[in-house]
């Protein structure tokens, strides 16, 4: 009887000490050595400085992977081959529609190929998914300003001041918009609550 106890016993035990899968716990084993060594390549090029060999070791993976076009968006774009870039994001945005980091960076090759009206675009996508996204805001803002459109630029500036109100930067933006669409005591104000944020400011300090 106490043997048969003892048995019983050191059964339970083992059954406690064996661990229980989580809901991740095929994981590791669900990503082939072959592709994790391939990222874990690709990181080490980039870190080295060589972008065309990091892009080379993802580029035979699974063509409907959403992290392949999401890194390889990144990678086109630090190799300024904007047309890639732009590519390889909007596959990712594709396979991740509700995703808002794949548009996030389709705004990067856009914009440094002045195609401000398509990056625009995705920062309506953006918002679309996430209405106060601080990064599509400050990009949208800025490319308003820096074509002139003062009033939206200042529109844009104002939604952003409303929820980060000692944001100094997106203060002078909004402040600059504003003194450029002609509203220049509504400017005044903006740019005295900076000098008091940031004394001395020299892009705060005007003759307004």
């Amino acid at each position: 009887m106490e043997a048969c106890m003892k048995n019983k016993l050191a059964l339970l035990l083992s059954l406690c000490l064996t661990p229980i899968p989580g809901p991740h716990a095929s994981a590791a084993g669900d990503m082939p050595a072959g592709r994790a060594a391939q990222f874990a390549a690709s990181y080490k090029q980039e870190a080295e400085g060589d972008l065309r060999a990091a892009i080379h070791s993802l580029e035979e993976l699974e063509a409907a992977d959403y992290f392949v076009h999401l890194r390889l968006g990144w990678l086109n774009y630090r190799g300024e081959t904007w047309n890639d870039s732009v590519s390889h994001y909007r596959k990712a945005s594709k396979l991740a529609p509700q995703a808002v980091e794949p548009l996030l960076g389709l705004m990067l090759p856009l914009q440094a190929a002045g195609r401000f009206d398509e990056a625009i675009g995705a920062g309506q996508s953006i918002l679309r998914l996430d209405p106060g996204n601080y990064t599509a805001l400050s990009r949208m803002a800025w490319m308003r300003y820096s074509r002139k459109d003062y009033k939206k630029s200042a529109s844009l500036y104002m939604r952003l001041v409303e929820r980060y109100p000692a944001d100094v930067e997106m203060l002078l933006g909004l402040g600059w918009s504003l003194t450029l669409d002609g509203r220049k005591k509504e400017a005044s104000q903006i740019f005295q609550r900076v000098l008091l944020l940031s004394p001395g400011n020299p892009r705060a300090q005007t003759d307004l």
